[in-house]
């Protein structure tokens, strides 16, 4: 347990009546006279200014990780847990988990796989693939929003991004729910155990798909990624899927969960979804909005590498994690006017943190950006009439934030 230098606070994300109704929480924190503090319930320093977590995403002496540098006894850091191996292997060269440099070297390896133009390409396919799986929902009584349309939306791009063929689309679900699970607060040892079994699987799929692009090239980002090189320097397959793995399990969670959070906060809100059918505001500006306001990714953590860190004017010790807390930053009045209102066409949105700083600056967010894009133009098109029939249940999940469920009907109440 780290010893804290500054005051405490009673943080406790696990909390069922914190997840009920976080945001309040996060604003007295923020508000507070210790915007930085220690909480001992997750040991952790949070971060919640907008600020200061602006400032974090861009620091390099805070790391994601700190084996580049230190061994656990260095930092006093608890040892990865053996019994999950297969999840350490599966994240081994994720660039979430890097730092320079072996981040540097594969970012611009794979940057140069995964281009702009690969991207932009995708518009077409995507909305074609919103319309598939949104005409038929709309005639139904009701669907789930999450599992009727936005998964398998979400995964089908992905899979075209990859070149993979659609009949791994439901694995790949599978795969990433269960893996993703690792990155809350106080994972149980059933959903670690069903994480490694799912890093196993994955792992052996994507290697798989690897040796039969090298037997067979096709189009697609995974032959890109075998093919790509710099002089003499290429991916190694171990390099390579965890970077379809983190593609896959990062970006399909954040785009799922920005739908059924962003719809939901539409349609409990009128106004908002009114000034959108009525093309006030674009998808792509509306967009922004939605996800400052109730973001697909609450917290995210980086190690104090140095002895000499301060964030908002407070000593953090070596050796300590902080927790940036994004919905905090996001409604952070410093920044944005009214920051508790939903405003679809608030004009700096975008300043929202959620996709990072630094050189962890999202790589996937013109991805995400096309995709929702294109679903929430669909959605207008198509569901005008769209509406919730039952509320929203919220998961049990903090880190990634999002529902369970969202059941709505596209057609005209009686």
């Amino acid at each position: 347990m780290t010893e804290p230098t500054a005051p405490t606070v009673a943080f406790d994300p696990t909390d069922p009546a914190f997840l009920a109704d976080p945001y309040p929480i996060l604003d007295a924190i923020r508000e507070s006279d210790t915007p930085v503090a220690y909480a001992p319930a997750i040991d952790k320093w949070i971060v919640t200014r907008h600020a200061d977590v602006h400032a974090c995403q861009r620091e390099a002496r805070l790391g994601r990780a700190f084996d580049h540098m230190y061994t656990p006894e260095q930092i006093s850091a608890q040892p990865r847990d053996p019994r999950w191996v297969n999840f350490w292997e599966a994240e081994r060269f994720s660039l979430l988990e890097l730092e320079p440099p072996a981040h540097d070297r594969i970012r611009s390896l794979v940057s140069a796989a995964f281009t702009p133009r690969r991207v932009l390409d995708l518009r077409q396919p995507a909305r074609q693939r919103a319309a598939e799986l949104l005409s038929p929902l709309r005639e139904r009584a009701s669907f789930d929003l999450l599992h009727d349309y936005a998964m398998p939306y979400s995964i089908s791009i992905i899979c075209e991004l990859l070149g993979a063929d659609r009949s791994y689309e439901q694995l790949f679900l599978d795969w990433a729910h269960s893996m993703v699970r690792m990155y809350e607060v106080g994972t149980s040892e059933q959903h670690a155990a069903e994480a490694d079994r799912a890093a196993r699987d994955f792992v052996a799929c994507i290697r798989e798909l690897i040796a039969d692009t090298r037997r067979s090239p096709r189009d697609g980002l995974i032959s890109a990624l075998v093919s790509v090189h710099d002089e003499d320097d290429t991916l190694s397959e171990a390099e390579i899927i965890s970077t379809v793995i983190v593609l896959l399990n990062a970006g399909h969670e954040a785009t799922v969960n920005t739908t059924g959070n962003g719809i939901a906060a539409l349609l409990t809100h009128p106004d908002q979804w009114q000034r959108f059918l009525a093309g006030e505001v674009e998808p792509r500006q509306a967009i922004e909005e939605l996800i400052r306001w109730n973001p697909p990714l609450q917290m995210f953590e980086r190690w104090a590498l140095t002895e000499d860190i301060t964030v908002g004017g407070v000593a953090i010790p070596f050796g300590a994690k902080i927790a940036m807390l994004y919905g905090a930053a996001n409604r952070d009045p410093r920044v944005f006017d009214h920051p508790e209102r939903l405003d679809i066409g608030r004009v700096n949105a975008s300043r929202h943190v959620n996709f990072g700083g630094g050189i962890h600056a999202c790589l996937g967010a013109p991805l995400a950006r096309i995709e929702l894009e294109a679903s929430f133009s669909l959605i207008r098109e198509l569901c005008p009439e769209l509406r919730l029939v039952s509320e929203p249940k919220h998961t049990n999940a903090f880190v990634i934030w999002g529902y369970e469920a969202v059941r709505v009907s596209a057609q005209r109440a009686a």
